[in-house]
């Protein structure tokens, strides 16, 4: 299982409510996280397969449209690995993986792409990618908000370079692989690992 800001494999116990600030009142009660994230991932494979049959001298081209972010690294077979990667992870119930910044940036690239396709899709084709949704959009920024510990990825790359460490860790721009996921540099295969949590990860309430 994936650990994010709250846990999304439990929204329901006492104690577990993530507050969202959406305009309609019944969303909360429909919106599946988890399932977002699944249906989200589950068509990327198809993305990566059409960017793989492109001239090679599209490729960067490709990565920018699909990838705004994590395309940066330009490295189809990263991006395939991170896919896998978190495939595996969001569906292995025997223990919790910590994140870092590189499945962070690539989620959101799916996650934002999805989500604009889906509010623009057709009342049948909501239902068919989110059923529980009853066809209401999604609020992308609300699970942003809700589940994910920052957006410093989406950063510019020089702004960034010119800050000093000091200035770094106030802003909350020191998170685990963050240099390389904004200059653009392919993760190693220690980087796209996950890392297994040593204990429960989220606050228990009694």
């Amino acid at each position: 299982m994936l650990v994010f800001k709250n846990n999304l494999y439990d929204t329901q116990s006492p104690g577990k409510s993530i507050p969202s600030p959406c305009p309609d009142p019944d969303y909360n009660s429909c919106f599946d996280p988890l399932h977002l994230i699944e249906v989200g991932l589950s068509q990327e494979e198809e993305v990566l397969s059409f960017i793989e049959r492109q001239p090679q001298m599209y490729r960067r081209e490709d990565f920018r449209q699909f990838y705004p972010n994590a395309g940066r690294i330009n490295s189809l077979h990263s991006l395939k690995e991170l896919l896998k990667i978190l495939g595996f992870g969001l569906n292995e119930k025997s223990c919790w993986h910590h994140m870092n910044t590189y499945h962070f940036c690539f989620l959101y690239d799916v996650l934002v792409r999805f989500s604009f396709n889906y509010n623009h899709d057709s009342l049948q084709e909501k239902l068919l990618h989110l059923p529980e949704l009853k066809g209401k959009s999604v609020y992308l920024g609300s699970f942003i908000n809700n589940y994910f510990f920052n957006r410093a990825f989406l950063i510019e790359p020089e702004h960034f370079n010119s800050l000093h460490r000091e200035d770094k860790v106030l802003l909350g721009y020191d998170c685990s692989c963050l240099f390389g996921v904004v200059n653009g540099l392919a993760p190693t295969r220690e980087e796209m690992a996950l890392k297994e949590s040593k204990d429960y990860p989220y606050t228990v309430f009694v």
